[in-house]
């Protein structure tokens, strides 16, 4: 028998839509290790402005090039395949939002920025075969964005509470709902029948133990998350209060040291600003 929980959850997302075509297509190639640069242009070809923008990136100042190029295949190269298919699979899920208000564009400028800093973040740990963790880091909070969809009166409240109390989002939405934002992330990351790594990171990148997990890769992706999280609350990218990260977090993260956790911070605001853009589009409010 479903808990009064389950079914609170069950009626928050029996309105989500689909997975759009372009984000599935995304995830079927980073699951297939032998995908191809040509395979991924195909994706980007589905819409025209991609292309504009890709390299409007790639001659950005951030990659500090010599030469500006104007081929598809050379700003996957400069920006980088994992970084494109992130890029891409966020503008694709723009179409999602079925409103637009203040509270959301927020939530989605938090989401794009904790992507750029789980890769760079899981860069400095040195990290390989990460190249998922950028949708890992778009995704964590997707929850949030569905909540404030269904409920936007009753999640002005929560983020008050957030306010006014420092207390993290997901006591705030447990106040209020019963349930937080993690859980309506995990059901949501269940509708569109995404990876089951992918679906702990989202239900549980809060989660205190994560320094004990056994599974190495599953450790790795999702502590970048919450490390990305914990970095971009700091810095005031997007609406967020994450709580605290521990000395084992950090240390495991190869930023112990504030000096070392400043700096990365202000290569995470400068490319996040970038790519920000990129999704986009210059000076756009969402």
């Amino acid at each position: 028998m479903k808990t009064d929980k389950e079914i609170n959850l069950i009626d928050i997302v029996s309105d989500i839509p689909s997975l759009p075509v372009v984000a599935s297509r995304i995830l079927q190639i980073i699951a297939d290790e032998s995908s191809s640069l040509e395979e991924l242009k195909k994706v980007i070809s589905l819409d025209q402005s991609f292309t504009g923008r890709l390299l409007r990136i790639a001659n950005s100042p951030f990659y500090r090039a010599q030469r500006n190029i104007s081929d598809i295949t050379d700003a996957i190269t400069r920006i980088g395949f994992t970084t494109v298919q992130a890029l891409v699979f966020a503008i694709s899920l723009r179409d999602l939002r079925r409103s637009t208000d203040q509270t959301d564009r927020l939530l989605w400028d938090h989401n794009l920025a904790v992507s750029v800093a789980a890769g760079l973040v899981g860069r400095n740990a040195g990290f390989s075969g990460t190249g998922d963790i950028l949708i890992y880091g778009l995704l964590h909070d997707i929850g949030k964005v569905f909540i404030n969809q269904s409920f936007k009166v009753e999640y002005v409240r929560v983020i008050r509470r957030v306010q006014d109390e420092h207390i993290p989002f997901t006591k705030a939405e447990q106040s209020v709902f019963g349930f937080d934002h993690c859980d309506v992330g995990r059901q949501v990351a269940l509708q569109w029948r995404l990876p089951e790594p992918l679906v702990f990171a989202i239900s549980s990148h809060h989660d205190p133990n994560l320094i004990n997990l056994t599974d190495a890769e599953l450790k790795k992706k999702t502590l970048a998350v919450k490390t990305a999280d914990a970095m971009c609350s700091a810095a005031g990218l997007g609406l967020t209060y994450s709580g605290q990260m521990t000395d084992a977090e950090w240390q495991f993260m190869k930023l112990a040291t504030v000096k070392k956790r400043e700096a990365l911070s202000a290569d995470i605001e400068t490319e996040y600003h970038n790519y920000r853009n990129f999704v986009l589009g210059p000076n756009s409010n969402m």
